[in-house]
């Protein structure tokens, strides 16, 4: 950690739990808020971006993989787990619960709102205007807080062990928002079964990004990973839900 921050806070574990809190939070108020705050959610991958420039040095964000890949093939590696991951996900989902709301892929369908005039535009540009975002910004965002710098200031306290349970279950823990919790005018329902489980199975799937960021030596990869995951999920939305 930079020296004014290791002034003020002592371990490094601490303020990556303010900001796993205040992030959450945003987060929350812009997934369950009334739909005019709905680009909070977006902010929040923006704001996550600078966090491993602002918190470490230069040492200290090249252990936490910021730097180039030493392992290549791991690339390959990453977009085979993140599509085979979004599958599984997918199959467990729809095997379970079908086009229930139960199923995680359709909340995330029923989260993006879908004006009806939107319907009518052309199924590519619909495609693209839902998933670029997804591919582009979430994945760079989530992946330098979690499986860098959440996860280096754990492994510097504890071990790489305690580091890659923790920021999984840090990840599979915030998704519960995507899935679990649903906020409308009755007030907040929760999903306990399907909830739970969607966030075993995308803390699983946050585990697989760390083993890309640790055996390639680089966080691109598990960037990579979580891209490609988020791309095959909108596809089967697209091919299979809507």
């Amino acid at each position: 950690m930079r020296p004014l921050w290791q002034r003020i806070f002592r371990q490094a574990w601490i303020p990556s739990l303010v900001l796993f809190l205040l992030l959450g939070s945003l987060r929350a108020y812009g997934l369950l808020g009334p739909s005019r705050v709905r680009m909070l959610t977006l902010l929040n991958f923006f704001l996550m971006w600078p966090l491993p420039f602002v918190f470490f040095t230069l040492t200290g964000r090249s252990a936490a993989g910021l730097k180039r890949v030493e392992h290549p093939r791991w690339l390959l590696w990453a977009i085979l787990i993140g599509a085979g991951s979004a599958l599984v996900l997918f199959l467990i989902g729809y095997g379970l619960y079908g086009h229930s709301p139960d199923n995680w892929y359709v909340s995330i369908l029923d989260s993006w709102a879908i004006d009806p005039s939107m319907v009518q535009l052309p199924r590519l540009q619909l495609f693209l205007i839902f998933t670029m975002p997804a591919v582009l910004f979430s994945p760079v965002g989530e992946e330098f807080f979690f499986r860098g710098l959440l996860h280096e200031s754990v492994r510097v306290k504890w071990s790489q062990g305690m580091a890659a349970l923790v920021n999984s279950l840090a990840f599979g823990g915030v998704h519960i928002l995507h899935h679990g919790l649903h906020l409308d005018a009755a007030g907040l329902h929760f999903a306990p079964v399907s909830g739970m489980l969607w966030v075993l199975l995308i803390a699983g799937a946050g585990g697989l990004f760390t083993l890309c960021r640790q055996r390639s030596g680089s966080i691109w990869p598990s960037v990579l990973a979580h891209a490609t995951f988020n791309l095959v999920m909108n596809i089967t939305i697209f091919e299979v839900l809507m």
